[in-house]
């Protein structure tokens, strides 16, 4: 019986053109192996002891070595945040600002991803007029005696559009004592390759956290815009 031999096929279908070949080809596997024709199995040789030193070396200064730190915090104040509020009415705009702000943010560049959690008081709004400002505190608005803030916490994320690079953050905004979903499109503004503003911008269904339309002399959907100024890195 002839010994069944994996290498002589590479030799075509009429076998090995000499006997020297064929014991190479049936002796000698291509990964350094010896292949044994009575026992139709490979034998390999162990690996050297320095090639798996050099590896083990290798896997455990890749565990020891420090992963690089992405993710930046920055503390939320009004000297780096400035949220607006903005709203119409049968008169005219609205605008408005939050005097008072505190939160944070962490934020990754290589990701291009944040975490917001910002927290506005409610009794500090300023508006164009005290006709307004009242108006914006009122029980039928902002509530400002009942609900002294306004607090948001989300996400936000990197996404394609049109082949273009946005964010869009999402979270969940407590306004009137009520929390539901809400979502802002992000703008990521950068000075040269540095990156030096968050700019997020959002509108919302005042009614949906109970606010009022005043007699329907202002509009209940109200637009709000946050900016963070984001300090430079070496």
């Amino acid at each position: 019986m002839t010994p069944r031999c994996p290498a002589a096929a590479a030799f075509g279908p009429h076998g090995a053109r000499s006997p020297a070949r064929m014991h190479h080809a049936c002796t000698t596997s291509r990964h350094g192996g010896r292949y044994h024709a009575m026992t139709d199995h490979y034998h390999f040789p162990p690996p050297a002891r320095h090639g798996l030193r050099a590896a083990v070396l290798s896997c455990l200064v890749l565990l020891a070595a420090p992963a690089r730190a992405e993710t930046r915090h920055l503390a939320l104040t009004p000297a780096n945040t400035t949220v607006l509020l903005h709203a119409d009415s049968v008169v005219g705009g609205m605008d408005g600002q939050f005097g008072t702000v505190s939160g944070t943010l962490d934020y990754d560049l290589s990701r291009q991803t944040c975490h917001v959690d910002l927290t506005m008081d409610a009794t500090t709004v300023h508006m164009g007029t005290v006709l307004e400002r009242t108006a914006a505190r009122s029980g039928g608005m902002l509530d400002s005696d009942r609900w002294p803030t306004v607090h948001y916490v989300g996400d936000c994320r990197p996404r394609v559009v049109d082949n273009a690079v946005q964010s869009r953050m999402v979270g969940k905004m407590t306004l009137r004592g009520q929390t539901h979903l809400m979502v802002f499109e992000t703008q990521m503004v950068f000075t040269g390759n540095t990156l030096t503003m968050l700019d997020s911008t959002g509108t919302f269904d005042g009614r949906a956290w109970g606010m009022s339309t005043l007699l329907h002399t202002v509009k209940p959907y109200m637009r709000t815009e946050t900016r963070i100024s984001l300090p430079p890195h070496g």
